[in-house]
């Protein structure tokens, strides 16, 4: 079933005040000792700088509606190939080789002075949100028998730094990015011929794409592909770096697959570098003491199984997170992401811990955040109506002061989600009235103001400690998920709340009433009641979506929420 749920949300920001906070964060790693701790600040810096760098190339193929060759893509992409080197030789020294040459920052510094303005970025999703690390990349290039003479393609937006590291360590010169566009089915390459040209004198060695994916179609890796076989270069020089080894999804077409089958693929996935030789493991016990047991890997859902398998789960928007039990106590490892985005979260996730309505964080360990575990049980459905009350309004007051970190959809976007997913799911009549209902959406854009909300009160993302306070829990990566909601007014969470909570009327008017006092904004009544049908109708995209990808003994929770969904839409 077809549904609208992903989006990219993006963000405006400063060059000079991007670029400096990249050498702000080199200038911080110099402080450092050498080991797992510097190195985590340089390749923050270097995903930092990637988004960066990327936004300005890409800022230029918008201005000119195709790829070229050009000095300053050329200087742009040099200047993080060698940041891709330092990474490199962090990694493959085991942190002893962690010096960032003086040049390098020189370089960083220039772009601050050079590049004025304002520019619009969107965070790379393998970094901020699937666990994909760099270091992942290299590894696939080590392995991968490739040499020095290798031609080296990435995809933007993340392909680029990815490209960069893969060339790093095979010792070949900086890479060449191309930005597929068109269909996300059926993508194709914009590109000057002379770009064509640069690849091929480059010599006959190996070509290596390097992107995520494959997603649904793979169609980014065969638009670079069919644009060199078009040109004239021999499919068996054409090898891929992906980010896992599985196939393309339903959207490829057959033969894609087949080829996709048969092509050199390389590739070393997080378990393969991270777990499998307990490097994860041998840094979290540094951190925290040595481990009594391995690792429990509570990822793509565990935790939800493990407690309650009637929960709905969602593997795919799952984080990874681990269960490490030391002599100190319990303590969940969990993935927040690399570059600025992890250490956003992890202070946010220090002001939720001071207001008491989250775990303690103890430290940001390499894109994850380690806290203290929480005991408890679940929050059930006949739990202390009061109690519920005020700590969702005390939650949601804090949540309504911690400022928007994206630029998320507009009401008149959500309302058409809504209606398109309830049309979608339930038919006519459903989308008919979700229309209705959200027919003032663009009117009351003016009331609008985004803050970094949870997006995701439901239910089984509470625990109620053994002395009955209310943790919540996944408070952190909803806003930045990879949907297309982004950070939105509190009205959003309020209107989540009522929803996942069954909140009556005068219910209702409490929570509005405890949001309102605590953070001292007043709640838009009119944005909150349009904003119900609109949360409603991307809950239904998503949970349809996940009962598609579910496992058949997932089904019924996920039939069951969609029943209330669809109840709850016919209520409004």
């Amino acid at each position: 079933m077809l549904m609208w749920v992903y989006g990219d949300a993006q963000r405006t920001g400063d060059v000079q005040d991007l670029a400096t906070h990249i050498v702000q964060t080199l200038d911080d790693a110099s402080a450092l000792s050498n080991g797992i701790a510097r190195h985590e600040a340089i390749a923050r810096a270097f995903v930092d700088a990637a988004e960066l760098i990327q936004g300005l190339i890409d800022r230029t193929f918008h201005e000119r509606g195709f790829d070229a060759a050009s000095p300053e893509q050329t200087i742009l992409t040099q200047l993080l190939f060698a940041f891709a080197g330092v990474v490199e030789r962090s990694w493959q020294s085991g942190f002893t080789e962690q010096v960032v040459p003086e040049t390098l920052v020189d370089d960083l510094k220039g772009v601050a002075r050079d590049y004025q303005g304002a520019i619009t970025t969107r965070s790379a999703e393998g970094y901020s949100i699937y666990a994909l690390y760099p270091e992942t990349y290299l590894e696939a290039a080590q392995a991968s028998g490739l040499g020095s003479n290798t031609i080296v393609i990435g995809i933007r937006s993340i392909g680029l730094s990815l490209s960069c590291l893969v060339a790093a360590a095979l010792k070949a010169p900086a890479p060449i990015s191309l930005r597929p566009t068109g269909d996300p089915f059926a993508r194709r390459i914009e590109a000057d011929p002379q770009l064509l040209d640069t690849v091929l004198a480059r010599g006959d060695g190996p070509i290596a794409i390097v992107d995520e994916g494959p997603g649904l179609s793979g169609s980014s890796f065969f638009a670079v592909a069919d644009w060199l076989e078009r040109g004239g270069v021999a499919r068996d020089r054409i090898h891929f770096f992906p980010s896992h080894a599985g196939v393309p999804g339903g959207q490829a077409p057959a033969d894609h697959r087949q080829r996709w089958e048969v092509a050199p693929r390389h590739v070393r996935p997080f378990d393969t570098t991270f777990l499998q030789n307990n490097r994860l493991q041998g840094w979290i016990g540094t951190l925290l003491g040595p481990l009594e047991r391995p690792l429990q890997d509570l990822s793509w859902g565990n935790w939800k199984r493990a407690e309650d398998a009637s929960s709905p789960v969602d593997a795919r928007l799952e984080r990874r997170k681990f269960l490490a039990d030391t002599a100190n106590g319990s303590f969940l490892v969990k993935f927040a992401g690399l570059g600025s985005e992890g250490q956003r979260k992890f202070e946010v996730a220090k002001v939720l811990y001071r207001g008491g309505f989250a775990a303690e964080p103890v430290a940001l360990l390499h894109g994850m955040i380690v806290e203290h575990w929480v005991g408890g049980e679940p929050l059930t459905a006949d739990h202390d109506r009061a109690r519920l009350l005020q700590t969702l309004g005390s939650y949601l007051a804090v949540r309504a002061t911690l400022p928007a970190h994206n630029e998320g959809a507009s009401l008149a976007l959500l309302a058409d989600v809504a209606a398109f997913n309830a049309g979608q799911a339930f038919g006519g009549e459903a989308e008919a009235l979700v229309r209705k209902a959200t027919g003032s959406a663009a009117a009351l854009q003016h009331l609008v103001r985004p803050v970094d909300t949870d997006s995701r009160l439901h239910r089984w993302e509470w625990r109620v400690t053994p002395d009955q306070r209310l943790i919540k829990t996944d408070a952190l990566d909803h806003s930045g998920a990879h949907d297309l909601v982004g950070c939105q007014d509190i009205a959003w969470d309020i209107a989540g709340a009522i929803v996942e909570h069954d909140l009556t009327q005068d219910e209702t008017e409490r929570l509005v009433s405890h949001v309102e006092c605590g953070s001292g904004r007043a709640i838009e009544r009119e944005l909150m009641d349009l904003l119900l049908p609109c949360y409603l109708g991307f809950q239904t995209g998503l949970w349809s979506m996940a009962l598609d990808a579910a496992a058949d003994d997932h089904k019924p929770a996920l039939r069951h929420l969609l029943e209330r969904c669809k109840h709850q839409l016919m209520q409004l």
